[in-house]
């Protein structure tokens, strides 16, 4: 596969059929639309997939999706649009609370009576009384942005108390905390482009006012959720977990049928998705146990394709003794151990256990699934140590030895980026996304 060869242009429907090893580039008009567009997040792949996919496997017959590294709800955003009953399933916690407010169909008449005295109470609170536990929080928001936030949080902890423990009012205060995640980095010190969470002292940020940002923010999610609530089925089932896709799986779905899988899962090493979400965490990281670096930290070493792992982890690991099998998989371990003097040893690991892991994963959610279940799964090549990895075609290789066959593979080209950044040779930018169409034998 080359990604330097012809795009193929396509208008927002993606064509059933497509050429074999094809790269498209696809006019991505509504990305954001409706509920899709509620909070930023790292490596979203775009919302024509699962269209494409859903269109082109369920024809029309209503029936279960399965998306295990659902990220922020993408491919249950389209599945329940489209009537189908959806499943997502992410190690991410803040990730699986944006997908389940996402989809989340609410009582409206209860929506207006709480947005209104939600906005009159911030409006009318001087004082704040929700205090972040992160010690260095004038490092990352000004006094004014502390207090307004601090009040805006300890509004939307009142609504259990003003207005019931309904699921219909957690659904909708639920809400609210999206909304008003979705703003902190934005009011923050923080750089607003980069991946890491960090404080420019050459590049000074003028964060913007609170209120003039959460103020017509909310309102877009009111009426985001107004109109997903109308278009969508009532009586389209939906459930997210919190937990890792290759744990376990096949104990809690076995008698589950999905109709189809669609997913994108982590790329190797490319994104620190807690460090990239710290200053959310640090209001409403408690909602997870996330609400310090420490805490914050010792969750990431969990993580697929990570790179937060202590030394005693891969101290007795080498590519020469550890193989997976797949031998231009195992020369491309071998040559980063070999050629990055300072961190080969380590970074030769991370990709190995990567390509461990979602063997894992592949072995699980082919326990889960009936012969003739279609898998779409879209995933980006990596650079490691400056060594290419065609994560793609690996992927696909372990997937066939765990039950799957490789239908077709082609790839699209990413326009828009959430965190524009150079890596530096650290990763890379990934320009193409592999879309590798497999079924369960």
């Amino acid at each position: 596969m080359s990604e330097k060869q012809k795009l193929i242009y396509v208008k927002e429907v993606i064509p059933t059929i497509i050429k074999r090893d094809s790269i498209l580039s696809i006019s991505t008009k509504g990305v954001t639309s409706l509920t899709h567009g509620f909070h930023k997040y790292p490596a979203k792949f775009i919302p024509h997939i699962p269209k494409w996919a859903i269109s082109s496997y369920l024809n029309g017959n209503k029936g279960t999706i399965l998306d295990p590294f659902c990220g922020s709800g993408t491919t249950l955003v389209e599945g329940v649009l489209a009537g189908h009953n959806v499943v997502g399933i992410d190690i991410d916690p803040l990730s699986t609370f944006i997908s389940k407010v996402k989809i989340t169909l609410l009582n409206l008449p209860e929506l207006e009576k709480i947005a209104n005295w939600f906005i009159r109470n911030i409006k009318n609170e001087k004082r704040r009384k929700f205090e972040p536990e992160c010690e260095t929080i004038d490092h990352w928001f000004t006094k004014d942005a502390i207090n307004k936030l601090s009040i805006i949080r300890s509004s939307i902890n009142k609504i259990p108390e003003r207005f019931g423990n309904r699921k219909t009012v957690k659904d909708i205060q639920d809400l609210l905390m999206v909304c008003f995640s979705s703003i902190i980095r934005r009011v923050s010190n923080a750089d607003n482009e980069s991946q890491k969470t960090y404080v420019s002292h050459t590049k000074i940020k003028e964060p913007e006012e609170v209120y003039s940002v959460f103020f017509p923010k909310l309102e877009l999610f009111i009426d985001r959720i107004t109109k997903f609530t109308k278009l969508a089925n009532p009586k389209v089932k939906a459930e997210i977990n919190c937990t890792s896709s290759n744990e376990s799986l096949y104990q809690k779905f076995n008698r589950a049928k999905f109709d189809l899988v669609i997913t994108s899962p982590p790329y190797i090493k490319a994104i620190d998705y807690i460090y990239n979400q710290m200053v959310e965490l640090f209001w409403i990281g408690d909602l997870f146990d996330l609400q310090t670096q420490a805490k914050q930290n010792q969750k990431k070493e969990k993580y697929i394709g990570t790179k937060h792992l202590s030394k005693v982890t891969f101290k007795d690991y080498t590519p020469y003794k550890n193989i997976l099998g797949i031998k231009k998989l195992d020369k491309k371990l071998q040559s980063v151990f070999v050629a990055d003097k300072k961190n080969g040893h380590k970074h030769s690991f991370i990709a190995f256990k990567y390509f461990t892991d979602m063997e894992k994963h592949f072995t699980e959610i082919a326990k889960c699934v009936v012969k003739g279940t279609p898998y779409i799964m879209v995933v980006g090549n990596s650079s490691i140590s400056n060594i290419c990895f065609d994560t793609a075609d690996f992927l696909m290789q372990i997937a066939e030895r765990n039950g799957f066959k490789t239908r077709n593979m082609w790839g699209y080209k990413i326009k828009n980026r959430y965190m524009r950044f150079d890596r530096k040779g650290r990763g890379g930018i990934i320009d193409i996304d592999w879309v590798i169409d497999l079924v369960k034998k």
